[in-house]
């Protein structure tokens, strides 16, 4: 819309003659619609510092602490949202890559997996390790991931071995090689599973490091106001398929300025 809506009502009055009622509007400029893109995607925290990370292998979802028809509910929503957002999927009998674990304590079940593989939190920053053993949130997600070359071949001591040149492409694709999601069922009590199935897929996809506030109107607002929601919004199926069809060997302001782009267009 260039100029202002009007629409006309007409309400019939106590004497039968109708009576126009004028509604006015104001559209959204194109430069605001980029602007609440932009905020959009900065909140989910992807592309920040770095380039997207995502799944190059075909992802495996595997759902415990809960009995296996609660787990498959879980994990199918997984495997369906990423096949609509266009990652790989794996078949059933698959060597888990996403594990999203049910616990009455996720404070206590984070701080003993740290203590047990410490690898795990090494490539987090100190602010996000706190983050996530002295943080209160039902839910909380880390992940590992793995340089590697546009052929497939991963980074040895630093080292990308290439095979080809680009002005265009940094020849580097950031991998996506676990994640690892908590779900507290005591601060989640009272929560629709299928709200906490889809939220677990949305931050299972990609690498997610969204600070609070979370997006609005976003899955990701969950525990923050969109208690009803039950599915991934439009503008997250966006995100989702912006970061799966984008050139991965690409800097972080140009993976940020395309998802910016997929979002802006959906919202058109």
């Amino acid at each position: 819309m260039s100029l202002a809506a009007a629409i006309v009502l007409l309400a019939a009055t106590a004497g039968g003659d109708p009576d126009p009622i004028v509604v006015t509007g104001t559209p959204v400029t194109k430069a605001e619609e980029r602007k609440r893109a932009a905020e959009f995607v900065r909140r989910a925290g992807v592309a920040r510092l770095e380039p997207v990370a995502r799944w190059i292998m075909p992802v495996c979802p595997r759902t415990v602490g809960v009995d296996p028809a609660v787990a498959a509910i879980v994990d199918n929503r997984i495997r369906a949202v990423a096949a609509t957002a266009g990652a790989k999927v794996a078949p059933a009998s698959c060597t888990p890559n996403i594990a999203v674990i049910f616990t009455g304590d996720g404070d206590a079940l984070t701080r003993a997996i740290f203590a047990r593989s410490p690898r795990q939190v090494a490539a987090l920053s100190p602010g996000a390790r706190e983050r996530l053993i002295e943080g209160k949130g039902p839910i909380r997600w880390w992940y590992s991931t793995r340089d590697e070359s546009r052929d497939g071949m991963p980074a040895t001591t630093g080292i990308i071995r290439q095979y080809n040149s680009s002005i265009v492409s940094t020849q580097v694709v950031r991998a996506l090689r676990s994640a690892t999601i908590i779900v507290d069922a005591e601060q989640a009590d009272g929560t629709l599973l299928d709200s906490v199935a889809s939220y677990a897929a949305m931050v299972a996809l990609a690498e997610l490091n969204s600070d609070p506030p979370p997006p609005e109107d976003s899955i990701l607002s969950l525990f923050d106001g969109e208690a009803d929601r039950r599915e991934l919004s439009n503008n997250d199926t966006a995100l989702l398929r912006g970061i799966y069809s984008l050139p991965p060997d690409r800097e972080a302001f140009q993976h940020r300025r395309q998802l910016v782009s997929e979002v802006r267009k959906d919202r058109d």
